[in-house]
Parts: C-alpha cells; sequence; structure tokens
C-alpha cells in the first residue's frame, strides 16, 4: 500500500522542487556532499520554495541535518525494495539491486501535494539562479529536460551504440506507445498532467523496467555498463529470478550501457502517458555532465547544472576556484 503524503508535503504552493534518495552506506560521503551542494545551492537563490526529500529508507544523521539546515520536508516511501514489490512483478527483488529506480517512485505524492509544478533533481545538482526562472521559461511544457548525452540531438554528437534510437521506436510501436525521443532523468520539470499520468503509470513503469532488465540479462548486453570491473549489479539477480513468461516478455535492450534502464523505462512509459509536450531545456539554461567546466574558473551563466557524479572532484575544484571562501 503506497502511503499518503505527510501533513508537510501537502504543499500550499504551485511550485515543488524534489529529491529522491535510497541511502547507501558504501556512498554516503558523497551522497551528502552532493545533497549539501545542492540544496545549498538553491537555497542560496530562493529561501522560500518548497523543498521535498523522498526517502526510501532510513534517512542518515547527515541528510537530516541537512534537511533542517536548509528547510527540507522529508517524506518516508519505505524501504526501497518494499515499494517495488508494493508496485511491480515478481521480479521486484531483483530490480532492487539496481539503485536508482526510485526516483521515478514518487508521482503518487507529487499528484497528493496539488503542486502544479514539479523540479525532480538527481543529488549531482547545482543552481547558479533563481530556480523560480526555470519553472517560468519551460511553464508551458509537460515535461522538461536535457537531451540525453549522445542522442541523436546531443550536442556532443550522436553514438548509435550508446542508444539505438531506431530500435528504441521499434520497440516502442510494437507495445502499443508512441515514440519519446531520449532525455536525461537528472534534472525533469513536470507540469500536473503529467505527474498525475505517471501516478496513474507507475505500475506500468515498474513492469517495463522488469522486462528490460530480462532483455538485458537474456542479450549480448549483459557485460555493457562495466564499473570497477564489475558487472552490473543486478543481472546476476534478474537471471536467478527469470521464468519462461518472463523470458518471452523481454524487451530487447536498445544500449550499450545497463544504467539507461531507468530513463528507457520512463521513456516507454511516456509512450503510453498520451499527448503530453516534451520539451528540452535549452543548454544555455541547464547544463549537464562537463558543459559548466569549459571556462575554467568563470562563473556559469546557467540557472543550473547536473554535473554527473562522476565529476564530483572537479566540480568541487571548480567551486573553490569561483568561489575562493569555499564550498560549504
Amino acid at each position: 500500500m503506497i502511503a499518503a503524503p505527510s501533513a508537510g508535503m501537502r504543499a500550499s504552493t504551485s511550485r515543488l522542487v524534489c529529491y529522491s534518495l535510497v541511502p547507501a552506506a558504501d556512498r554516503r560521503t558523497d551522497h551528502e556532499l552532493q545533497f549539501e551542494l545542492s540544496v545549498g545551492s538553491l537555497r542560496a537563490h530562493n529561501p522560500r520554495i518548497p523543498v521535498a526529500l523522498f526517502v526510501h529508507g532510513s534517512l542518515p544523521a547527515g541528510f537530516a541535518a541537512i534537511c533542517r539546515d536548509h528547510r527540507v520536508m522529508v517524506h518516508d516511501q519505505g524501504p526501497y525494495d518494499a515499494r517495488l514489490r508494493a508496485l511491480g512483478p515478481a521480479g521486484a527483488a531483483a530490480l532492487a539491486a539496481y539503485p536508482v529506480l526510485h526516483k521515478e517512485l514518487n508521482f503518487a505524492e507529487l499528484a497528493a501535494t496539488g503542486v502544479e509544478q514539479a523540479l525532480c533533481c538527481d543529488l549531482d545538482t547545482l543552481f547558479f539562479a533563481d530556480v523560480d526562472d526555470l519553472f517560468q521559461r519551460y511553464g508551458g511544457a509537460d515535461v522538461a529536460a536535457r537531451e540525453e548525452v549522445f542522442s541523436g540531438r546531443s550536442i556532443h554528437g550522436c553514438d548509435p551504440n550508446f542508444i539505438d534510437e531506431p530500435l528504441l521506436a521499434r520497440m516502442a510501436t510494437a507495445i502499443g506507445r508512441r515514440a519519446v525521443d531520449p532525455f536525461n532523468l537528472g534534472l525533469l520539470l513536470y507540469s500536473r498532467r503529467a505527474i498525475l499520468r505517471l501516478a496513474e503509470l507507475m505500475v506500468t513503469f515498474v513492469h517495463d523496467a522488469w522486462r528490460l532488465s530480462c532483455g538485458l540479462a537474456c542479450g549480448t548486453r549483459a557485460t555493457a555498463g562495466m564499473s570497477d570491473g564489475h558487472l552490473l549489479p543486478w543481472i546476476d539477480a534478474t537471471r536467478a529470478a527469470l521464468t519462461d513468461a518472463d523470458v518471452a516478455r523481454a524487451l530487447p535492450y536498445p544500449s550499450c550501457s545497463g544504467w539507461l534502464l531507468d530513463e528507457i523505462a520512463l521513456w516507454l512509459t511516456l509512450g503510453a502517458a498520451g499527448e503530453l509536450i516534451i520539451a528540452d531545456f535549452s543548454p544555455a539554461d541547464v547544463a549537464q555532465n562537463g558543459e559548466t567546466f569549459g571556462d575554467g574558473a568563470t562563473p556559469p551563466s546557467q540557472l543550473a547544472c547536473h554535473y554527473y557524479s562522476h565529476n564530483l572532484p572537479r566540480v568541487i575544484e571548480w567551486l573553490r576556484a569561483i568561489e575562493p571562501a569555499g564550498v560549504g
């Protein structure tokens, strides 16, 4: 059963900024630093807008202190694996080994807040201006995000091995969906219409993720996404849980990176959401990956940046260069 939002989550405003977390002991220090940098930069430019953190598991003390310091509402979503079991297929336990699916499991609670727009941020996000400007500039879209890197729309060029867009489009058509152009999930602005539709489709989203995970486990791309010499952590769990029915319903995995599983599942789910207006954030407004660092220590002109977690050491050095007083 999905819990109702806490009293603090029943927003009286039309706009909300939100984060999502599954506490991970091996990443706690980095995650706390990223969250502190992100919400601190947000509050430096806007002390008023409501901010929420959805927590799938026990909230670490460091996160609780940051939330108190920056007036962040906390909503307990219960354990990550239990959330997936409530929404998903027999393979939910295997999917729980995939660490970032939780970001798309909060739509029912977002819908219950009554907000008209929600900006969903990864921890590795920085703000350089008033976030209200982002809400205003993209208020006509139901979903706004940066194009996925190396997709056909990427400003850095296209890599068809990273995302096989023709296969993605064929797959969407085969399962009765419209094709959605690939976009990145690090910083997403949703309208109320999109939130309501995605709240209705959360079960579809989790089932799509499972079918994609089955396709990855069964296919030749099961060794993609190597990290520190280890295979993707959920592939063995997926293989162990596979049934003949799962194999028959598996979706072909359209990328060389297993870490795009949640993105591909959301693109497919949005294809079932009706005629939503999906727009790209301009690179002039939202930077991603290393784009912010192009001018060395020059302060950024963008409103925000999703910098990708592997760039955290570089981000710290860059912040020190543009803010000599420090990053804390």
